[in-house]
C-alpha cells in the first residue's frame, strides 16, 4: 500500500511532466507555424522529447492508478 506522502510526490511529478510536455508541444507548434523550412534536427529532438514523455508519464500514472481487476 501507497503511502500520502508518496502519492503527493508523484503526483507534483506527474504535473511537472505535463507541464513539459504542454512546452514541448507549444514548441513544436511554433516550428510547425513559422511558414520557414523545418529544421529537421530540431523537429527530431522535439519528437524525441515528446516520445520520451509521453512514457515517463503514463509510468507515472501507473503508478498513482494501479490497475484493478474486477
Amino acid at each position: 500500500m501507497m503511502t500520502n506522502d508518496k502519492i503527493a510526490k508523484l503526483q507534483l511529478v506527474l504535473c511537472e511532466l505535463k507541464l513539459e510536455q504542454r512546452h514541448v508541444n507549444t514548441d513544436m507548434a511554433k516550428l510547425l507555424k513559422s511558414g520557414k523550412t523545418v529544421d529537421f534536427f530540431q523537429a527530431k529532438r522535439l519528437n524525441a522529447q515528446k516520445s520520451s514523455l509521453a512514457k515517463k508519464i503514463s509510468h507515472v500514472q501507473a503508478n498513482i492508478d494501479p490497475n484493478i481487476i474486477a
